[in-house]
């Protein structure tokens, strides 16, 4: 099948696409701030509801939100995506953590090696050495077609919609090497402003033990104090001497399971064949009779490894039924654990999330983010988890999910959306979590949000190439 290059007529269309969109976002922006202004102004006039009134705008701003980004298929223009898997990969037949989801994308075409060369395509990698013959192939391929040489232009000029994405996911996050070889060995060939890089662990410094140590003597302590910091990138380039302009970094977090997705889909299905898809499905699985109370699918039988905070809040979670003989507390695993769990759906895990009111969740003493957490949004129960240096996207505490700082803030909490008077405010943060989860969290959904630079989620490119002050720096979602 012959790529299909942009044309005068396609451009043009494109550019009025554009145009439209825009002019709807517009629209919903300003009907935003005419409601955000009778707000305030209602505050004004009831200051003793403000709270409420404060829930429905940011409510109804999430719901502006979700419409800004519902354009049709047709109106939306279409990028062309190469994913590089190394030899290595390839034999080994790993998985591609990004590209087998992002085929699932509508605005997202995956092209084979064969057309990587055309200018707006956009380029995908984890292993950044063994794509670097292929990059500088490409760069020459280029100038060529342009009739242009090296050494008279800035490579940054030839192709500028041509963008290079080198990724890591693990937890230990990207390392200074990545930099200086990227920086001293591919830049020199494409230039900086094309290359970007995207990291799930774009913060460092978690030390969770700390804090069960300091929570097992008595002490009521916040977990500000151990949580991670955000990573100063600016100050790495500047340390290892290297160009900024090449500092474009982007955070990448974990997102929805498909096979857990599914495993709820057809799990409602065969307990109702009636049961809707979308947003009227989420409202049922919301709803469901849930007998358990709180259940966190965690205890320290588990593991004793960098886990101490986790199995700390599960074994504090397990003695509240001791204090509270009428709750109904679980903290057994449930299904499949560790490797086996990452690749299997177990039925019963699926039946315990959607049986239990409130999931209780705690991330591991040193690393941050975990696949718990769309997992348990999925369900519709209403999740509890600590506090991470970054939400996720759009994540809220208190309207989506909610986060404890400490164990008898999460007690306290339990406690309040367990009263039969908090039941439906418990029901519908539920239904959102599951909401975000399904409509902002799919890895597709990701996948647009960091390759496509979309200004509907605020994100851009270069990300922490911006001045430092104090040492923090607080990024859009």
């Amino acid at each position: 099948m012959a790529f299909p290059l942009r044309t005068a007529t396609t451009t043009a269309a494109a550019a009025a696409a554009v145009t439209n969109r825009r002019r709807r976002i517009l629209r919903i922006l300003f009907i935003g701030i005419i409601f955000s202004a009778a707000v305030l102004i209602n505050a004004r006039n009831a200051p003793y509801d403000i709270d409420g009134l404060k829930e429905s705008l940011i409510e109804s701003l999430l719901l502006l939100s979700n419409n800004a980004t519902k354009t049709t298929t047709s109106q939306q223009k279409k990028h062309y995506l190469y994913c590089h898997l190394s030899e290595q990969q390839i034999n080994e037949k790993n998985k591609h953590f990004l590209c087998d989801g992002w085929n699932e994308s509508n605005r997202l075409i995956q092209v084979g090696q064969s057309h990587v060369h055309e200018p707006e395509v956009i380029w995908v990698a984890s292993d950044f050495k063994d794509i670097a013959p292929l990059v500088k192939t490409s760069m020459q391929i280029r100038l060529k077609r342009h009739g242009k040489n090296f050494v008279n232009n800035n490579p940054d000029d030839i192709d500028p919609e041509w963008k290079i994405f080198i990724y890591d996911v693990s937890d230990n996050g990207i390392g200074n090497g990545w930099f200086w070889y990227v920086n001293k060995t591919i830049a020199p060939m494409v230039g900086c402003k094309r290359i970007n890089f995207l990291t799930r662990t774009a913060q460092s410094g978690r030390s969770m033990m700390k804090w069960v140590n300091e929570a097992r003597s008595g002490k009521i302590v916040s977990m500000v104090s151990a949580m991670a910091k955000p990573l100063n990138f600016t100050n790495i380039f500047e340390i290892e001497k290297l160009n900024p302009a090449c500092a474009s970094i982007q955070r990448l977090s974990f997102h929805v399971r498909e096979d857990i997705k599914h495993a709820i889909d057809d799990f409602m299905e065969k307990r109702d064949s009636s049961s809707s898809r979308g947003s009227d499905l989420s409202r049922t699985i919301a709803h469901l009779l849930r007998p358990v109370d709180v259940r966190t699918f965690w205890n320290e039988k588990v593991c004793n490894t960098r886990c101490s905070f986790r199995n700390y809040v599960s074994k504090s979670v397990s003695q509240m039924s001791l204090k509270y003989p009428e709750m109904k507390v679980n903290t057994d695993v449930v299904g499949f654990i560790r490797g086996k769990g990452r690749r299997r759906v177990h039925p019963d895990y699926i039946r315990g999330m959607l049986e239990t009111k409130i999931i209780v969740l705690a991330q591991r003493d040193k690393w941050e983010d975990h696949f718990r957490l769309d997992e348990a949004l999925l369900s519709g129960a209403l999740v509890m988890q600590d506090p991470t240096t970054y939400l996720p996207h759009m994540l809220i505490d208190g309207v989506n999910f909610v986060v404890y700082h400490n164990i008898s803030d999460l007690e306290s909490k339990i406690l309040y959306y367990l009263n039969p008077m908090n039941e439906k405010e418990r029901i519908e943060i539920g239904q959102r979590g599951r909401e975000i989860a399904v409509n902002q969290h799919r890895i597709w959904h990701q996948a647009e949000r960091v390759l496509l630079n979309d200004m509907m989620y605020h994100n851009e490119y270069g990300l922490y190439n911006k001045p430092w002050i104090d040492g923090a720096y607080s990024p859009s979602v």
